[in-house]
């Protein structure tokens, strides 16, 4: 059911140097959404070419008691004005939205994530650790730099939380003072974390580039079609 609410920024947090969150409290408006799933933000910006709307996906988890936004900041009006929100403003919602959800009964996942990326599997990783679903979970996270890694604090959190969840950061650009793992998301790394490729769910979600050449990857390795879950990123 496609609800639309209008609900007020509690927090506001910079995550890296380029990605802004943005927490709403329910006010009263709590409703049901599934871990993956996104929203249409609306925010009062005049902007003939692109509209005043973006889809924006929930980083949070239904088990918590607000709704997480989080986004990359550019120039465009609308993530302009997203970036001058402050505790008490308003913002309209309509949603919740998509197909790209976390599929409960899985025996095993592997989250493919790319920069801003990351936000449904934030939510999903989340709620999976919440209800304590017994299904292990991996996230593969690549980023350029440590600094771009999103929710850097919460990882650890959630590993301790989870036995069941492992988290694997890859940074891609080269001369950062970083000691773990390097280079590009690749069938490697994704055979060695896979404890059967061909009953394990792959989903991945990040730049448009990232998203085709990895899931064009899994086809080469032969994962079923059913098994790869994808959501683009557009526009950020």
């Amino acid at each position: 059911m496609v609800l639309t609410l209008e609900l007020p920024v509690i927090e506001t947090k910079q995550e890296t140097p380029d990605v802004k969150s943005v927490k709403l409290g329910f006010d009263g408006q709590k409703f049901d959404y599934k871990p993956g799933q996104y929203m249409m933000m609306e925010l009062d910006v005049d902007d003939p070419e692109k509209g005043n709307t973006r889809p924006l996906s929930i980083a949070s988890s239904p088990t918590e008691d607000f709704l997480l936004f989080s986004t990359k900041i550019s120039q465009s009006l609308f993530k302009q004005k997203y970036n001058s929100l402050r505790i008490g403003n308003k913002v309209k919602l309509k949603g919740p939205m998509g197909v790209f959800v976390l599929k409960e009964d899985a025996k095993e996942i592997i989250f493919l994530g790319g920069g801003i990326g990351i936000t449904p599997f934030r939510d999903m990783i989340k709620y999976a650790s919440d209800k304590k679903l017994p299904v292990k979970i991996t996230l593969i996270y690549s980023n350029k730099t440590p600094d771009d890694i999103v929710y850097k604090d919460e990882w650890n959190v959630f590993e301790r939380e989870n036995p069941n969840f492992k988290v694997i950061h890859t940074i891609t650009q080269e001369g950062t003072d970083w000691q773990g793992r390097t280079g590009r998301i690749d069938e490697a790394m994704i055979r060695e974390f896979s404890s059967d490729i061909n009953n394990t769910i792959y989903y991945i979600c990040g730049p448009l580039g990232m998203v085709d050449s990895l899931s064009n990857l899994l086809k080469t390795m032969n994962i079923p079609l059913q098994n790869i879950k994808i959501e683009k990123f557009v526009g950020y």
